[in-house]
């Protein structure tokens, strides 16, 4: 009998043109985090990480704390005497924009981890890899002016006076440059993504991908968007950030209340990321797991719960899941830019007219009568926070979406699948 399982397991995966080996491991669950309250000399931050049996630990550092090599190893220490691998996340760098350290030759400006700590880091066993957040919003700011009235500075590439197309593969070739110096070191580079259209130049640069579920998008949009990018590109794992910011809310230290994600709604998103297969999930932020004394909250506990639940359900596999129904389409980056006060239409930094604008109406349509009608004609994540489809409304986590993926102008679809193929390309040049 087991040998018949595992060969019809074998003949499903060979009839998958997209499949993937099997992960040699559940889900790892992580934590978002920092030291800047000194928590790693605290017992009680330790204490409560334990009692939610995390696996590892996505920490933000400043340029100033990784200069410093005792900050710098105060984490690392931490972390091997737990046994628990970590990455450093370098959002910091997107809004202290006066430190020359961060300005690079070619005009952009970003932290990335100096090789000086890679090198130093580069056989640290536990030491998984560097987490770049929201840059799919920091570049598409180029040139947009800050609170000063200064222009930001392009955040990969300067992609102000190119075509959306150009743009495109702009930024996946200098992505397809970062992610060949971490991996020289034998390091992963993650990119943490807000909005549900622009993975594709990221995984095409060959970085994995980190979408975020909850924050203001519906979890499985971002689902077939983000495993869309990585089937196609080959990517060896997915990644998922359950963010539990949402709009200007955040549940520092535990504490919530109307229009906050609950501690219920981080459950559900734990056992959606589980189901859906993914590899490697972090929860940002700890600060709303543990209460000012490190304890744990609501929200921390419903982490215990996860692990009970997790148990007696088995784990999914986002490279074999079904696939009712394929998209492919040019991302532009639009998710209704037209309702947002902060995030420009400008597809992967570029200023020039957007050729997709018009495309973007029928893709809104198609998600509209997927979804059947949860996902208006208009925009598809609460960030339009002008829309009046959204404006208002009370989240939603899950759209009711058919098992989908979306690919890009350059994916293949299966030449066999039996899926129902939607071609946003067909009536207009895609390249």
């Amino acid at each position: 009998m087991r040998r018949l399982v595992i060969a019809l397991a074998l003949l499903c995966v060979a009839n998958d043109a997209h499949a993937r080996p099997i992960p040699p491991h559940p889900m790892q669950l992580g934590i978002d985090a920092d030291n800047w309250s000194g928590q790693t000399q605290n017992p009680a931050f330790a204490k409560s990480l334990t009692a939610m049996n995390i696996d590892f630990i996505s920490w933000h550092i400043q340029p100033e704390e990784e200069a410093d090599t005792k900050h710098l190893m105060a984490i690392v220490d931490f972390c091997h005497q737990h046994h628990w691998h970590f990455l450093f996340n370098t959002e910091v760098g997107n809004y202290r924009r006066d430190l020359p350290a961060l300005q690079h030759a070619d005009g952009t400006y970003r932290y990335d981890l100096a090789e000086k700590t890679l090198a130093q880091l580069k056989n640290a066993p536990l030491f998984l890899g560097v987490v770049y957040d929201e840059t799919d919003m920091m570049q598409s700011l180029l040139g947009v002016r800050d609170e000063k009235g200064t222009p930001l500075k392009p955040y990969l590439v300067n992609t102000r006076n190119m075509s959306a197309p150009d743009a495109f593969l702009a930024v996946a070739n200098k992505i397809t440059q970062l992610s060949s110096m971490y991996r020289s070191y034998g390091k992963r580079l993650i990119f943490e993504m807000t909005f549900p259209d622009d993975p594709f130049a990221v995984a095409r640069g060959g970085a994995l991908l980190a979408p975020k579920l909850l924050k203001e998008n519906f979890n499985d949009l971002m689902f077939a968007v983000f495993r869309g990018a990585a089937l196609e590109y080959h990517s060896k794992e997915l990644w998922a950030c359950v963010d539990l910011w949402f709009l200007d809310k955040f549940p520092t230290a535990g504490k919530y209340g109307p229009g906050y994600h609950t501690p219920e709604q981080l459950l559900d998103a734990l056992q959606f990321a589980d189901t859906a297969g993914f590899d490697y999930v972090y929860i940002e932020q700890v600060k709303a797991l543990l209460d000012s004394s490190y304890n744990l909250t609501d929200y921390g506990r419903k982490v215990i719960d996860f692990q009970s639940w997790r148990k007696t359900h088995p784990h999914g596999n986002w490279r074999t899941a079904p696939i009712d129904v394929y998209v492919k389409r040019f991302p532009d980056g639009y998710w209704g830019q037209d309702y947002s006060p902060l995030i420009p239409d400008h597809p992967y930094g570029s200023w020039l007219a957007n050729p997709y604008r018009q495309a973007d109406t029928v893709w809104f349509q198609t998600l509209n009568k997927l979804s059947h009608g949860a996902i208006p004609t208009d925009a598809d994540t609460w960030n339009a926070v002008r829309s009046p489809s959204f404006k208002g409304r009370p989240y939603q986590p899950m759209a009711g979406l058919p098992p989908m993926v979306v690919f890009d102008q350059f994916g293949t679809i299966p030449a066999n699948t039996k899926a129902n193929i939607i071609n946003l390309c067909a009536n207009q040049t895609c390249r």
